[in-house]
């Protein structure tokens, strides 16, 4: 079965290349990935798209694992929710490393996969 038949595989491939396009700084590929009706929700409250990426490119991304990764699909969707440890700092703030929950929702479009919204329970 391919990955783009496993939602399981598919899933945990689209987010770790949207995580190497944060680390890498490839802003012109985040911004391609992200959709233009993104929305975020992170501890310290929600962001659009412009303000998602601006919190990133704060961003000094380190050492990151990802453990209990589980997708589903349904036509279009697709969901991933997994716990992230990460080396990260914003703004010169470093955050806690210990591993938080985190939720993706990708849509299939013209455009192929695009984030439409994540949760990140990190505090911040």
């Amino acid at each position: 079965m391919s990955a783009l038949q496993d939602p399981q595989a598919h899933g945990e491939t689209l987010y770790r290349e949207f995580v190497t396009a944060v680390a890498a700084a490839d802003w012109t590929a985040v911004d391609a990935i992200l959709a233009d009706d993104f929305q975020s929700v992170h501890t310290d409250g929600p962001r659009n798209k412009a303000k998602e990426i601006e919190m990133l490119k704060a961003e000094d991304l380190g050492e990151y694992s990802i453990t209990d990764f589980t997708s589903t699909r349904s036509g279009d969707t697709l969901v991933a929710t997994h716990w992230l440890s990460v080396e990260e700092t914003i703004n010169g703030s470093r955050l806690s490393t210990k591993p938080a929950p985190r939720l993706t929702v990708w849509r299939q479009g013209t455009a192929g996969w695009q984030i439409i919204a994540i949760a990140s329970l990190n505090p911040a």
